[in-house]
């Protein structure tokens, strides 16, 4: 089957006076003529992803304009991705854009900021996109954090993600856990114990100061020599996940980690409750 051969845009006119172009401008354009990022930012995006969107655009239009910037005669998304993706599945012939003169460092600024402050963007997409700017431009994770305005800990974070164990990164990617539960069960050091909370959090909810109390319990825990395994059930198959309990620090008999409580006490209050009571001399 034949390819279809790109149309190329009609060049633009040169204007006539001194004056030097501006930065900005503003034009109605063929999707024909309007490619996809080079490196898109979204890996998510489905039909089904943008069906309120598509409903939107078939009603109103495109109300936002698609920022582009001009490649080998056509024109290149730098920020709208989506709404590109959501017109084509509209049918819409022409969108409205604004073409910005851009090098590559600006075109992936311009990209982060448009999706970094929507809810919809998955963490993981973030690690993925800043591993290309640092595998593809050569920025540092520092020099990424200064151009969108964020601590280097919020790079650094992301970027860890790449680390994760496959089960980690799925439980995140699909919804079971959030991603501050995700990065803080990433800490506890042990990839078994790890799988474990996964496991238990997927069942019952876990919300992030809950994962930093569970890793904080576990790694003291174990220091103590407190953490104890109950094996599976005969005949449940290996992939059966293993329960764990920990010593109640009240009543010092075993406790389900799957019904343990978040309890804020003192250092020194909790010191207290572990410290058996001294044995008085009756006076003689």
């Amino acid at each position: 089957m034949p390819t279809k051969k790109k149309t190329i845009a009609a060049p633009e006119e040169v204007p006539t006076h001194n004056d030097a172009p501006a930065e900005t401008s503003y034009k109605v354009i063929s999707l024909d003529l309007i490619d996809d990022p080079e490196q898109p930012m979204r890996t998510d995006m489905t039909e089904a992803s943008v069906e309120d969107l598509v409903l939107s655009m078939k009603q109103v239009g495109l109300i936002e304009p698609i920022v582009v910037k001009r490649v080998d005669g056509r024109y290149e998304v730098i920020a709208g991705h989506r709404r590109t993706f959501a017109a084509r599945i509209a049918k819409i012939v022409e969108v409205p854009c604004t073409i910005r003169r851009a090098n590559s460092e600006q075109t992936e600024m311009l990209k982060i900021h448009e999706n970094l402050y929507r809810a919809d963007v998955r963490p993981a997409d973030e690690a993925k996109h800043f591993d290309y700017l640092i595998k593809k431009h050569k920025l540092t994770p520092e020099k990424i954090a200064q151009l969108i305005s964020k601590a280097e800990s919020y790079v650094y974070d992301r970027l860890a993600i790449l680390n994760y164990p496959d089960f980690l990164w799925e439980a995140m990617n699909d919804g079971s856990i959030n991603f501050g539960v995700a990065r803080e069960f990433a800490r506890f050091g042990d990839i078994n114990q790890m799988r474990r909370s996964v496991y238990y959090a997927k069942r019952g909810g876990m919300t992030t100061e809950m994962a930093r109390k569970w890793v904080q319990d576990f790694k003291r825990s174990k220091e103590n020599n407190t953490i104890q395994s109950i094996p599976p059930v005969a005949g449940t198959g290996e992939n059966q996940a293993v329960e764990h309990t920990a010593i109640c620090v009240y009543c010092k008999e075993g406790l389900r980690l799957l019904e343990a409580q978040v309890v804020y006490m003192h250092e020194k209050c909790l010191h207290e409750v572990n410290t058996p009571p001294s044995q008085t001399v009756p006076a003689s």
